[in-house]
């Protein structure tokens, strides 16, 4: 026996260290931001972490996590949907107005609000992808016709919402708001159906590369038609909660989401150039801009500061993206005419 058979062959492993693969994943700068965020709280406002002021506070991180994690997948199709305010603002009223019994009753109104406001982001995705139309003018144009909708429909007054749909967006269980255990569901969702299926993976596939994915056989307009409806959809999801939330939701309620949601997604780690991202992530961004904004308004309640807060986060997060590898332009896209697959037009 010679020493070469007696000889223990070391198989490469195909596993990264651990440190490398948590430092690798979309999400673990939002993590840190948040457990940063969260030491410095009580250094700067001692009671900005106490238990009632995470009870209040945990509820808009929710739906501020379920409206970016469809912000989320409109971005991984190298897309922006900046309708948000509209559908938030659309489910709202249709649920406040119209869930009573003496109306549609609460389980139609729920539906007709999420199903309804649905059907926008439906045209958003079809003249994007038929059309070959910018996203940001596309959904521009949408979110204004949304609201133009809800004045329409409400006459200048929102009307209250439902006591049911009050109980449960503001019930409790084991003392934690019952919206958290909602977007957890959600997120949890989203991750196992992007990360864990084919239908997932060929998401992201064509985000990240239209035309290879289109080269394969792989139909790219209707994941990317699809994407713009679950936004919508999310959108009025958190709309009809917030509306329980708030019990009397105004007509401008929406406009909180826009920024924030995509300030969510950009700190969790999703490139705005599209592809691969983390709706894991996006939570956690949403969970650090609910306690950042809990945060500010100890010292201020002035919107206006909130907003160039969350400005300067979108700002700093895009750049980070393109020092970070990725390309120009996936984001000069948004605001130049598409191809019919998706890809940018030729100058």
């Amino acid at each position: 026996m010679t020493s070469a058979s007696t000889e223990v062959r070391r198989v490469p492993s195909d596993h990264a260290p651990w440190p490398a693969m948590f430092l690798s994943w979309p999400g673990t700068r939002a993590l840190i931001a948040v457990a940063a965020l969260f030491i410095v709280s009580p250094l700067i406002a001692p009671g900005s972490i106490g238990p009632t002021a995470i009870v209040s506070m945990l509820p808009f991180a929710a739906l501020m996590a379920i409206v970016a994690i469809g912000q989320t997948l409109v971005i991984q199709q190298g897309g922006l949907d900046l309708s948000i305010p509209g559908a938030v603002t659309l489910g709202a009223l249709i649920v406040a107005r119209f869930g009573g019994e003496d109306a549609l009753g609460l389980p139609v109104a729920i539906g007709v609000a999420i199903i309804g406001t649905a059907v926008f982001g439906l045209i958003s995705g079809l003249v994007i992808t038929l059309f070959g139309l910018p996203p940001l003018v596309v959904t521009i144009a949408i979110n204004a016709l949304m609201i133009g909708t809800v004045q329409a429909l409400s006459g200048g007054f929102a009307g209250q919402s439902p006591e049911a749909l009050s109980q449960f967006a503001l019930g409790r269980i084991g003392g934690i708001p019952v919206l958290v255990f909602f977007a957890v569901g959600l997120v949890v969702i989203a991750h196992i159906v992007v990360k864990c299926t084919r239908v997932g993976r060929r998401f992201e596939l064509v985000g990240e590369n239209p035309r290879s994915a289109a080269n394969i056989g792989i139909g790219t307009r209707g994941y990317t038609i699809a994407a713009y409806v679950l936004s919508t959809a999310l959108a009025a999801v958190g709309g009809v909660l917030l509306a329980g939330l708030l019990r009397t939701p105004t007509l401008t309620a929406g406009d909180d989401y826009l920024l924030p949601s995509i300030a969510a997604v950009v700190l969790g780690g999703t490139a705005l150039t599209g592809g691969k991202g983390s709706v894991i992530g996006t939570a956690l961004g949403a969970l650090f801009l609910a306690q950042l904004t809990q945060l500010v308004q100890t010292f201020t309640q002035a919107t206006a500061v909130q907003n160039i807060v969350t400005a300067l986060i979108i700002g700093v997060g895009i750049v980070a993206q393109l020092q970070l590898g990725g390309t120009t332009s996936r984001i000069r896209g948004l605001v130049r005419r598409r191809t019919g697959d998706g890809t940018p037009a030729p100058e």
